[in-house]
């Protein structure tokens, strides 16, 4: 698994939106928004953060675009997080059929027996006197599922501590992988996890 931050922007955005309430209007926005405002902003959105509820709604604002490279099985489990992200990806319809896949191909984990049993189903798609000829559906589904597809996703923080908050301590590890790859990479990790208290 790959997972490799591309860009991400929108925290001082998100600290003004949170200060609003507190603007009186009686000088310039820009005057107001000074660096003792934009201090204590940023203590609050630490201590709002994991509230809920409607008070760590400016999470919302922060933007983060990411570039993965994971298995279909990890794919068909992330497909389960729709709300506040957007995604593309590779297409197996048109890199499945260009050349026999190798190792580099999938996971580690998959076997060889099984990256050997693709390309026998690749060679008989391209063979036009077999029955499956340009089926690609038949490609498909034999596909295994340690195929590794490229995705760039495009998320907001609050989808990210959700994500992170449910899958962090999964007992898939490529959940795990994902979610501390993640951490290592935002430039405001502290938003994403609550630090654990210490008893």
């Amino acid at each position: 698994m790959q997972v490799k931050l591309l860009n991400e922007c929108g925290y001082m955005e998100a600290l003004l939106g949170l200060t609003l309430s507190f603007y009186d209007h009686s000088e310039p926005l820009e005057t107001w928004w000074d660096e003792a405002k934009q201090e204590r902003a940023s203590k609050r959105a630490l201590a709002l953060a994991f509230r809920g509820g409607g008070h760590n709604k400016f999470l919302e604002s922060m933007q983060v675009w990411v570039y993965v490279q994971a298995t279909r099985s990890f794919w068909s489990e992330f497909d389960t997080y729709r709300v506040g992200m957007t995604k593309n990806s590779s297409s197996t319809m048109h890199t499945l059929a260009k050349r026999a896949v190798t190792t580099e191909d999938f996971e580690p984990n998959t076997t060889f027996d099984s990256i050997k049993s693709f390309n026998k189903c690749l060679h008989d798609y391209k063979d036009f006197g077999n029955e499956f000829y340009q089926d690609i559906t038949f490609l498909k589904s034999n596909l295994p599922e340690g195929w590794l597809q490229e995705r760039q996703l495009c998320f907001n923080y609050m989808t990210l501590q959700n994500i992170i908050n449910q899958r962090e301590k999964h007992r898939l590890t490529y959940w795990r992988e994902f979610c501390s790859s993640i951490l290592e990479q935002v430039a405001y990790p502290e938003l994403l996890k609550q630090p654990e208290i210490l008893i």
